[in-house]
C-alpha cells in the first residue's frame, strides 16, 4: 500500500513527538527492540490417562457459539498433548465448560479533535470503539468423578479505532504504530482495522480457550515481547537476544551502567526480567524454571515500583504469576503424602492431623508476598488437591497482618469447606 501525504504527515508528526519525549528520559518510544519468546507453559494438573473429553453448554441462543468453543477447546487440548486422544465415551479426563456471559455490544462512534501538533487544533475526527466479553466456568474430572481443576475465565475486548481504521486505544503511541504497520505492509488486516462481528466472537473464544487449556495440560505459546534501547550494554544485549543468546543477552543487561535515575534504569530491570523470563521457558527441569521465573519476578517487580505508569511493564508480570502459580500447584501435587486413614477409634494410627501434607497458610502468604495478583493465588487455592489450613480467628488475624486479602481468604474457607464435605 502507497502512503499517502496525510500518513506520512502522521508519521513524522508521531516521530517528533516521541523524539521530544524520550529524548529527556530512558522509555521503549519508537526505537524499541521486538523479540519472539516460545512460551512453554505447564498445565496445572497431572492427568491420569490419555483419552479426554469436551463437553461445552450454554444458553439455548447460543448453540453455535456452544459448537464452536467445544471443537476449538478440543483441538487446542489435543494439538498441545499429542498424547491425548478424543473419547466420548469412557475418556480418563472429561473437562465439562459453561458459558455464564457472552456480549458483543454495537460499536460506539464518538466525535472529538484529533491530534493537537503546536498551535495547529486538530480537525474533528470519529472514533469507534469496539468491545467484547466471554465468561467460561470450566471444571476437570477424573472419570470416577475426582475433580482435578476447576476455575472461571474471562476474555476480554476493548479498543478504539480512528477514522482510518488505525489502532487508537493507546493515544499517539497506538495510531502512529498502527500507521507504520499500514505503511511497512507489517500487520494483518485484521490487526490493523476494527474486527468485524465474527472475528471479534474468534478472538475471544481464543483466549478463553488458551486460558482453560493453560490449567490441563502442557501449552507453548508464540509471544512477542519489547526490548527497551539504550546506547552501551542494553543495545548490546538487545542484539544477543535477537540471536536466541538470552544467557549472554543477561550477562550485557545486568553489567549494563545503571542510569541515574530510577524511572530510566527501570528499562534496564525490564530487560534483565525479559531475559530471565526466555531462559525460564527454555529450562530443561522445573527447578531450573522456577528459579529464572522467580527472578524475572523480582526483576519486573523493580521496574513497576520504579516507573509505575509504565504499560509495557504489567503484562509481563501477569505471565509470570501465572506461571509461578502453575509450577507451585504442580510441586504442591507431587511432595502430596499418603494420610493413613482413621483407626476404628477415630484416631489417625500416623501424625496429627496439623501434620497432614497440603496447601498451608504459609505457602498462601508466601505466594501474596512474592507478588501473585489476588486471582491467581485464589486460582491457586481452589486447585490445590489438598490442603491443610488453620481458618480459626487465630489464623485468619494472622493472614491479614500479612497481607492476604479478603477474597483469598474466602478461597481458602470454600475449599476448606470442600474438604470436609468430602471427608463425612
Amino acid at each position: 500500500m502507497k502512503p499517502t501525504a496525510k500518513m506520512q504527515l502522521l508519521v513524522c508528526m508521531g516521530i517528533g513527538l516521541f523524539a521530544a519525549t524520550t529524548g529527556r528520559a530512558q522509555s521503549f518510544g519508537m526505537a524499541k527492540e521486538k523479540v519472539t519468546l516460545v512460551r512453554k507453559l505447564p498445565g496445572a494438573i497431572h492427568l491420569t490417562g490419555t483419552t479426554i473429553k469436551v463437553k461445552v453448554t450454554g444458553h439455548d441462543d447460543q448453540s453455535d457459539l456452544v459448537h464452536d468453543l467445544q471443537a476449538l477447546l478440543e483441538t487446542e487440548l489435543l494439538k498441545d498433548d499429542p498424547r491425548l486422544r478424543a473419547d466420548e465415551n469412557g475418556a480418563a479426563t472429561v473437562v465439562t465448560c459453561q458459558i455464564t456471559a457472552y456480549a458483543h455490544p454495537q460499536p460506539t462512534v464518538t466525535t472529538r479533535p484529533a491530534l493537537t501538533v503546536g498551535k495547529t487544533q486538530g480537525k474533528n475526527q470519529s472514533f469507534t470503539r469496539v468491545t467484547g466479553e466471554l465468561s467460561v466456568a470450566f471444571q476437570a474430572k477424573t472419570a470416577s468423578g475426582q475433580m482435578l481443576s476447576s476455575d472461571n475465565v474471562h476474555a476480554k475486548y476493548d479498543k478504539e479505532f480512528d477514522s482510518g481504521g488505525n489502532d487508537a486505544s493507546n493515544g499517539i503511541k497506538g495510531t502512529v504504530s498502527s500507521t507504520l504497520n499500514r505503511i511497512t505492509g507489517q500487520g494483518s488486516s485484521e490487526d490493523l482495522n476494527p474486527p468485524t462481528d465474527s472475528e471479534l466472537r474468534g478472538k475471544l473464544m481464543l483466549d478463553a480457550v488458551r486460558q482453560i487449556a493453560e490449567h490441563i495440560v502442557n501449552t507453548s505459546e508464540t509471544i512477542e515481547v519489547y526490548l527497551a534501547r539504550q546506547k552501551g550494554g542494553m543495545d548490546e544485549g538487545d542484539k544477543l537476544a535477537q540471536t536466541g543468546l538470552w544467557q549472554r543477552a543477561l550477562e550485557s543487561f545486568e553489567t549494563a551502567t545503571p542510569l541515574p535515575k530510577p524511572a530510566d534504569d527501570a528499562y534496564r530491570l525490564y530487560d534483565i526480567g525479559v531475559a530471565y523470563e526466555a531462559l525460564a521457558y527454555a529450562a530443561e527441569d522445573e527447578k531450573s524454571a522456577m528459579k529464572d521465573l522467580d527472578e524475572a519476578a523480582i526483576d519486573y517487580g523493580k521496574a513497576i515500583d520504579q516507573k509505575p505508569v509504565e504499560k509495557y511493564f504489567l503484562d509481563p508480570q501477569k505471565r509470570i504469576e501465572t506461571a509461578i502459580a502453575h509450577y507451585k500447584m504442580l510441586d504442591e501435587q507431587k511432595n502430596q503424602k499418603f494420610v493413613p486413614a482413621a483407626t476404628s477409634r477415630g484416631k489417625s494410627s500416623g501424625s496429627s492431623p496439623s501434620a497432614a501434607n497440603g496447601l498451608t497458610n504459609a505457602q498462601v502468604v508466601a505466594m501474596v508476598k512474592s507478588g501473585m495478583e489476588d486471582d491467581t493465588v485464589a486460582t491457586a487455592v481452589r486447585s490445590a488437591k489438598a490442603v491443610n489450613f488453620d481458618l480459626t480467628a487465630a489464623g485468619q488475624q494472622e493472614l491479614t497482618a500479612n497481607g492476604v486479602s479478603g477474597k483469598v481468604i474466602a478461597a481458602m474457607k470454600a475449599r476448606a469447606a470442600r474438604k470436609a464435605a468430602a471427608a463425612k
